[in-house]
C-alpha cells in the first residue's frame, strides 16, 4: 500500500468523531454560502497575459501617455445605404445620442473628422452640418475618403455600414459595471433599429461584458448540471439513491466551497479560473467513486459496514491523498510561468483541490456514517462484471516488452506533435457561440480592417521643434514602413493633419494641434508632444503565427529605415500574437515540471523510484496523444486547451495511483505478475466507471456558450479515455518490467 503521508487519517477522524466533523462541515458551508453571495466575475483579458515583459511595459506606456484604448467600444450600424440623406442623418443622430450618454466620454466617427481651412478659419468638420440631396452625401463621403484616407476605416466601401468608436468612462466599464453599461448602450442603439437598420456593439468593453455573462451562466447552470448527470449515471450503476448521493455529495460540496472561498477572498472568476469547477468535478468524483467501490467490496465480507468503511479509508485514502497532491502539484507548476493570470489559476486551483480532498475525506465518511446508522449498507452491483474489460490487458502481459515499446513509440509521436502544434489566442474563441458581440467582431474584421488597433509609437527628438523636418521625416518614414505591410487607409496619424495644414501652405505646430479637441488628438500625439502615434486598424483574431509574420515584416521595414531605436510597436495584437504564445510555451515547461513533481511524489509515496518511473510513460501518454490528435485535426492550442493539458496530467495520474496502490497491497502476498493481474481485476471496474460517469458529466459542459469551455471539456474527455486505456494496457507492463523484485 502506498504511503499517503498520513492524509487518510483525516477520513478516519471524521468517521470516529462524526458529530464534530458534521459541525465542521456545516460551519464551512455557512461561510461558503456567504462567500457565494459575494462572488464576482471578471472579463479581464489583459491582466491574464501580464508577465512582466517588455511588451507589457510598452503597452502600459502607450495607455498612460495617450489614452486607455481598452475603453473603446465599437458601435456598428448596418443600413441599406449610408450615402443618402436619410442614412447619414440617422447615423449622425445615433452619434449625437451616444455622445450625450453620461457613460460616454468621447466619440470617433466620420463626424469627428476635421479639415484645416486655413489660418483664419482653422479646423472645421470634414462633413457638412446638413445635407440636401443624396448626391451631395455620396460626393461628400467620397471626398472624405480621398482627403482623409484613415476615414475609410469608419464606413464600408459599399456604404452599407458605418462604425463609431465610443470611448467609455473608466468607472463605467469596471467588472462590476461593464454589463450594465453595455446593456444600456445596447438599449440606446435599439431605439434606432428598424427592419432595415441594425445596431450592434464590439470592442474590448463588449467582449468583457460578454465573457462575464457566459462565465456566470456556466457557473450557475452547467457546473451543477454536470454533477447531477454524474450522479444520475452513478444511480444507474448502483441502483440506490443513497449511493448516488454519497458519490455526488463531495463534488457538490467542493464546488460550493470553491465558489464561496473565491467570493470571501475577493477572487473574481475569469475565463481561465472558470475551468476549475469542471476540474474539481473530475478529480473529486473519481476519488469518491474509488472509495465507495472499495467500501462496497469490503462490505461483501465484513458484516459491520462502519468497520468496512474504516478499512476502505485505510486502503484507498492514501491513493486519494496522492492523487490530490499530484494534481495540486500540476496546478502549482503554473505559478512558475511568470504570468499573473496563471499564477492565480495555479494557486486558486491548488487550494480548490485541497478543499476537494477535505470534501472527500470528511464529506464522504460523515454522510456514509449517518446513512449507515439509518440502516444503509452498500450492496453488490454489476460492477464486478466490468472486470472482464481487463481480460485483454492481462492477455497482452505476455508481450509486455512489445506493449512497452509501442507506448514509447506513441509517446514519441505525441512529443513531436507537442513541439510542432501551433498556438492561437483569439478573444472571439472565448465569446458565446451565439454572441452578437462575436458576430459583430467577425463582420468588422471582414468588412473593415478590424476593431483592435496596432500602434507604432514614434519618439520625437525633444531638442527639435515638432515641425522640424527631422521629426517630420521620422513620422513619414514610419508611415512608409507601415504601408509596406498594411493596406492604405487602415491607419491614421499626425501626418493626416499635417497634410491638411500643408494644403494651405502651413506646417504642423503644437499650437495648431492644441486647437483640435484632446479627445481626438490623444489618439495620435501624447499630451507633452514628445511621442507621435501611428494607429493601425488590425485584428486580434489572427493566429499567433500569422500575427508574428506581420509583426516581423513591420519590424524589418522599420529597421530598414533606421527606426529600430525610435519606434516601438505595441497594442493588443502584440499581446495576443507574441505574449500569449510565449505564455503557452511557458505552460509547456510547466507541464514538464508537473510531470517531474508528480513522479517524485509517487516515488516517495511508493518508496521506490522504479515504481514512480513506471508511471511516467503511461501518464504522459494521454497528454501527448491528445496533442497529436489536435495536431492532426489542425486545431491550434489556445490558453484553455494548454491549461487543460497541463492539469490533465494530474487527472491522468489519479487512476494510475489507484492501480499502483492496489498493486502494492497485492504485492505483499503475491508475486509480481499475480499482483498486477489482481490489481487489474480489482481496479478496472472503478476506473472504467469513473471514466464513463465523468465523461458523461463533462458532456454537459460541451453545451457551454463559451466555445473554449466546450473544447476544454472535449480535451478532458479525450484525456480520461486515453488515460484509462494507458492504465490498463501500459501501466501493468511497466510495473512488471520495472519492479525490482521481478521474477
Amino acid at each position: 500500500m502506498m504511503n499517503g503521508f498520513g492524509l487518510e487519517k483525516l477520513g478516519l477522524f471524521a468517521l470516529r468523531a462524526p458529530i464534530l466533523a458534521t459541525i465542521a462541515l456545516l460551519l464551512a458551508s455557512l461561510a461558503a454560502a456567504f462567500g457565494v453571495y459575494k462572488l464576482q466575475f471578471s472579463g479581464e483579458n489583459i491582466e491574464i497575459l501580464r508577465d512582466g515583459s517588455q511588451e507589457l511595459t510598452d503597452y502600459d506606456e502607450l495607455l498612460s501617455e495617450f489614452r486607455d484604448f481598452n475603453n473603446d467600444a465599437v458601435i456598428l450600424m448596418r443600413l441599406p445605404n449610408l450615402a443618402t440623406v436619410d442614412g447619414i442623418e440617422t447615423f449622425r443622430e445615433l452619434n449625437f445620442e451616444f455622445q450625450l450618454d453620461d457613460r460616454v466620454e468621447s466619440i470617433l466617427s466620420i463626424f469627428s473628422m476635421v479639415t484645416y481651412a486655413g489660418p483664419e478659419l482653422g479646423w472645421q468638420s470634414a462633413l457638412p452640418a446638413e445635407f440636401e440631396t443624396d448626391e451631395q452625401v455620396l460626393q461628400s463621403l467620397k471626398k472624405l475618403a480621398k482627403d482623409i484616407p484613415s476615414s475609410q476605416s469608419l464606413f464600408s466601401e459599399n456604404f452599407d455600414s458605418a462604425v463609431m468608436v465610443v470611448y467609455t468612462k473608466a468607472d463605467a466599464i469596471i467588472d462590476a459595471n461593464v454589463r450594465e453599461t453595455m446593456w444600456g448602450l445596447e438599449e440606446l442603439g435599439k431605439e434606432f433599429e428598424t427592419d432595415e437598420i441594425s445596431i450592434s456593439i464590439a470592442g474590448q468593453p463588449a467582449i468583457r461584458s460578454d465573457l462575464i455573462r457566459s462565465i456566470a451562466s456556466d457557473i450557475t447552470y452547467l457546473a451543477p448540471l454536470a454533477v447531477i448527470l454524474c450522479a444520475i449515471l452513478a444511480f444507474v450503476l448502483f441502483r440506490s439513491p443513497i449511493a448516488m448521493f454519497l458519490c455526488a455529495f463531495p463534488s457538490l460540496l467542493a464546488i460550493f466551497w470553491f465558489l464561496g472561498g473565491a467570493g470571501l477572498s475577493g477572487t473574481s472568476l475569469n475565463f481561465l479560473t472558470n475551468i476549475l469547477p469542471v476540474l474539481l468535478i473530475v478529480i473529486i468524483f473519481a476519488d469518491t467513486l474509488h472509495l465507495y467501490l472499495k467500501w462496497q467490496s469490503l462490505c461483501e465480507r465484513e458484516e459491520n459496514a462502519l468497520k468496512a468503511l474504516e478499512e476502505a479509508i485505510r486502503e484507498i485514502g492514501p491513493a486519494c491523498g496522492i492523487s490530490s497532491l499530484t494534481t495540486g502539484a500540476a496546478l502549482l507548476s503554473l505559478c512558475f510561468s511568470g504570468n499573473n493570470g496563471l499564477f492565480e489559476l495555479g494557486l486558486v486551483g491548488a487550494i480548490g483541490v485541497l478543499g476537494g480532498f477535505f470534501a472527500i475525506m470528511i464529506g464522504m465518511p460523515v454522510t456514509a456514517y449517518w446513512a449507515t446508522l439509518s440502516g444503509f449498507k452498500p450492496k453488490g452491483t454489476n460492477t464486478h462484471a466490468l472486470s472482464a474489460i481487463a481480460a485483454p490487458a492481462m492477455r497482452l502481459l505476455r508481450w509486455r516488452k512489445s506493449v512497452m515499446a509501442g507506448g514509447i513509440i506513441l509517446c514519441g509521436l505525441g512529443l513531436f506533435a507537442h513541439s510542432m502544434i501551433d498556438s492561437r489566442f483569439r478573444l472571439i474563441d472565448y465569446l458565446g457561440t451565439a454572441s452578437e458581440v462575436g458576430q459583430s467582431e467577425g463582420y468588422i474584421d471582414q468588412t473593415y480592417n478590424g476593431t483592435t488597433p496596432l500602434f507604432a509609437v514614434v519618439d520625437m527628438d525633444l531638442a527639435l521643434a515638432l515641425d522640424d523636418p527631422k521629426n517630420e521625416q521620422r513620422v513619414y518614414d514610419t508611415i512608409d514602413a507601415v504601408t509596406d505591410v498594411f493596406p492604405a487607409g487602415s491607419f491614421y496619424s499626425l501626418a493626416d493633419f499635417a497634410d491638411e495644414i500643408k494644403k494651405h501652405g502651413g506646417r504642423v505646430s503644437a499650437d495648431l494641434i492644441d486647437q483640435i479637441p484632446r479627445a481626438l488628438t490623444s489618439r495620435f500625439i501624447s499630451e507633452n508632444k514628445d511621442k507621435v502615434l501611428v494607429t493601425i486598424f488590425s485584428s486580434a483574431n489572427l493566429s499567433a503565427s500569422d500575427m508574428q509574420v506581420r509583426l516581423s515584416k513591420l519590424q524589418y521595414a522599420l529597421d530598414k529605415r533606421g527606426l529600430a531605436d525610435t519606434v516601438r510597436v505595441t497594442g493588443y495584437p502584440v499581446l495576443s500574437g507574441v505574449v500569449a504564445p510565449r505564455l503557452m510555451d511557458n505552460l509547456r515547461i510547466s507541464l514538464i515540471l508537473a510531470v517531474g513533481l508528480s513522479i517524485l511524489i509517487i516515488s516517495l509515496a511508493a518508496g521506490s523510484w522504479r515504481l514512480g518511473l513506471a508511471c511516467l510513460v503511461p501518464n504522459l501518454l494521454p497528454i501527448v496523444m491528445v496533442e497529436l490528435i489536435l495536431y492532426m485535426m489542425g486545431i491550434p492550442l489556445n490558453l484553455s486547451i494548454t491549461v487543460a493539458l497541463t492539469v490533465a496530467f494530474g487527472i491522468a495520474v489519479d487512476d494510475s495511483v489507484h492501480m499502483l496502490n492496489q498493486y502494492m497491497i497485492n504485492r505483499k502476498d503475491h508475486e509480481t505478475s499475480t499482483a498486477v493481474q489482481g490489481a487489474l481485476k480489482e481496479v478496472t471496474p472503478a476506473i472504467f466507471s469513473t471514466t464513463l460517469i465523468l465523461s458523461g458529466g463533462l458532456i454537459v459542459m460541451s453545451f457551454s456558450s463559451l466555445p473554449a469551455m466546450a473544447v476544454f471539456s472535449a480535451v478532458v474527455i479525450m484525456t480520461l479515455v486515453i488515460a484509462f486505456l494507458a492504465d490498463i494496457f501500459q501501466l501493468p507492463a511497466y510495473l512488471i518490467l520495472m519492479d525490482k523484485d521481478v521474477d
